[in-house]
């Protein structure tokens, strides 16, 4: 994964002792600040970057699939601080199928996976919302976090007892949309 960064610092620092130092434009004063993140498939066959651009007060996040032919939008959502989205590190499936984003929120983080064709799920829907279906399925754990891939089918699920400190994994199985429990917390 690499990231880049279009944006001035305030920092006067490096300068503070030059008589002509080039001019310190404070990051606020920036409107087209832009950011990129780009995460290559397992086998470096797809990219998956995430473009965020600020709007005002808020970001807007775009994400896009690339592959040796083309370029193709997949996403894109506007979120206000302190939200954000992040490529998590283990975001493809093994077999560059699938991928997942993680929407941080201030009480709590969203996950959505995608198809990485941009085609729709059999629901009709663009991607599928693991919190959401997590919350409709499951009762009595709250997610910590999803990892990653278990199996190009199966996502990784981290989760805590909603009223205890019992910590438990489960396995998200895209297809079928089901989460099963599993004997081991993996960490």
């Amino acid at each position: 994964m690499y990231v880049t960064e279009q944006k001035q610092s305030t920092d006067t620092r490096a300068f503070a002792d030059m008589p002509d130092a080039p001019p310190i434009i404070p990051t606020a004063a920036i409107s087209n600040e832009m950011v990129t993140e780009v995460m290559d498939s397992p086998d470096g066959a797809k990219s998956l970057s995430m473009e965020r651009q600020k709007k005002g007060s808020d970001y807007q996040y775009s994400f896009h699939i690339t592959d040796e032919e083309l370029q193709e939008f997949l996403y894109a959502k506007e979120l206000s601080d302190p939200s954000y989205f992040s490529i998590p590190y283990n975001t493809w499936s093994p077999d560059n199928t699938y991928f997942f984003l993680k929407e941080v929120g201030p009480s709590q983080d969203e996950y959505y996976v995608f198809h990485a064709s941009g085609e729709n799920f059999p629901n009709h829907t663009q991607y599928l919302n693991v919190q959401m279906l997590f919350e409709e399925k499951i009762d009595g754990y709250t997610i910590e976090e999803v990892t990653g891939w278990a199996d190009p089918l199966l996502l990784l699920v981290n989760t805590k007892e909603t009223n205890g400190e019992k910590k438990v994994s489960f396995w998200f199985n895209v297809t079928n949309q089901s989460f099963i429990k599993l004997g081991t917390y993996f960490r």
